[in-house]
């Protein structure tokens, strides 16, 4: 049989790696075999790691109807990062101008995406839970993977009080979707406001007063009320993912939970409170960097397996806007053109095995959000594969990026790896740092890195 597309080298699973070339036709894996498979293309990555397509749960690409956010980033340009990066699948979050709160927004959305990607990426989506929508939520399902709750303020309006989050954990229940809950106490962070103001604080090195306004606390309060609302009986069976963890000790809270998961975001794993001395705004995050000592523990967490998703929690702002005082920037970094480069970074400079890679980046993602023809490489799943060349170094510039805003918080880094090829659907879709023009009609003009 001669096969569209045979791909060869290290294949890695969460199960473990193992030697073996991949059939691919009409978009699906259809034979694996340690040899002798022929192909009307072939790729030899055997210096290489090829996993399963990286997925990425947490994205803000920014763009809806009424376009207003468009100038920070869009689909287009979006999927064409997420691509760079390695990703075949990202979920995009609600909280934009006219946010995702009800089916028609949703399928506005979807259909923005579909025209600006065309299809080379798949971009699903997030239904926002708020208080004035908790009756009409299964409205929803059917367009979105999961639900999206905010405990602390966000653009749209859509944070919703402790009080009422057993009432939206019972109404998300009823849909059989997932959760993700940012996690921060508004109340303790109005109360730090307000303390600080009085002592003179906003004085303080721009490296502290961030984190001093949203401490650990905020976060540790916020998961405390999550945990004790899916106890409730109502809500037991609802699976829930807590987003962006920046504190070590929320690992520790969720543990014993086994509908309660976790993801971390590479900046979080990477930078620390102090490196906002230098960079200033723009390592300005919600929530935000912590201390050396609780990276280090977050880390060591993550290499144990104890965290279940590494998302990008990609939120692109310009730089005249990050450019700003640290109180008055927007909150939020791009990382979905570095992605590959980081779980390069991990896999080599932080001894993290490739198979909690394949696990974090595909497959537990792929099994909290049903994705059921995807996660693992395998006969009758989607052909989509992230190769990771874990011997050619990089360093990050912004002239390497395809995202809308133009900048990274790793420029200037040198990575010991990069995406060498993403596949999504049995079509080679990038080229270590090319996006390939002739399978991306969509791109066609206004951004440099653009054929």
């Amino acid at each position: 049989m001669l096969h569209e597309l045979v791909v060869e080298g290290s294949i890695v699973n969460p199960e473990g790696i193992h030697e073996a070339q991949i059939g691919i036709d009409e978009g699906y894996i259809t034979e694996l075999k340690k040899q002798g498979l022929k192909g009307e293309r072939e790729i030899e990555a055997r210096r290489c790691l090829i996993f399963p397509g990286f997925i990425d749960l947490h994205v803000h690409l920014r763009e809806d109807s009424s376009h207003k956010w468009d100038y920070k980033e869009d689909f287009k340009y979006g999927t064409a990062a997420a691509l760079h990066g390695g990703i075949t699948t990202v979920v995009d979050m609600p909280n934009t101008p006219s946010p995702g709160i009800n089916a028609a927004r949703i399928r506005e959305k979807k259909e923005l995406a579909r025209t600006k990607s065309k299809g080379l990426i798949d971009v699903l989506f997030y239904g926002a839970v708020a208080e004035s929508n908790l009756s009409t939520l299964a409205e929803m399902q059917k367009e979105v993977v999961a639900y999206k709750i905010y405990l602390a303020e966000t653009g749209g309006g859509l944070q919703i009080g402790a009080g009422t989050l057993p009432k939206a954990l019972k109404a998300i229940e009823a849909t059989s979707k997932p959760a993700v809950i940012h996690c921060e106490d508004q109340g303790i962070i109005d109360k730090r406001k307000v303390e600080l103001k009085a002592m003179g604080e906003e004085k303080k090195g721009l490296g502290e007063l961030h984190s001093e306004l949203r401490p650990a606390e905020a976060e540790l309060s916020a998961v405390k009320h999550v945990l004790a609302a899916t106890t409730a009986s109502t809500s037991r069976n609802v699976k829930i993912n807590i987003a962006h963890v920046s504190v070590y000790d929320t690992v520790d809270l969720i543990e014993r939970y086994k509908n309660v998961h976790c993801e971390v975001t590479p900046h979080h794993l990477f930078f620390t409170r102090d490196d906002v001395l230098s960079k200033k705004s723009f390592l300005k995050t919600n929530p935000p960097l912590r201390t050396e000592g609780n990276r280090q523990r977050l880390l060591a967490a993550f290499k144990e397996g104890r965290i279940d998703f590494l998302a990008t929690d990609h939120a692109p702002h310009t730089k005249e806007e990050k450019a700003r005082d640290i109180l008055d920037a927007p909150a939020g970094v791009p990382n979905l053109d570095t992605y590959g480069n980081f779980v390069s970074w991990l896999i080599v400079r932080c001894d993290v095995h490739p198979t909690l890679i394949a696990r974090v980046c595909a497959y537990n993602p792929a099994l909290f959000l049903g994705l059921n023809d995807r996660g693992r490489i395998a006969v009758g799943k989607k052909a989509n594969l992230t190769i990771l060349d874990t011997q050619k170094h990089v360093k990050i510039s912004s002239e390497r990026l395809y995202t809308k805003c133009g900048w990274s918080p790793f420029e200037g880094y040198e990575f010991p790896g990069t995406v060498r090829h993403t596949i999504f659907n049995g079509a080679v879709v990038t080229e270590y740092d090319k996006v390939l023009g002739p399978l991306h009609p969509a791109f066609k003009s206004g951004h440099p890195r653009l054929p």
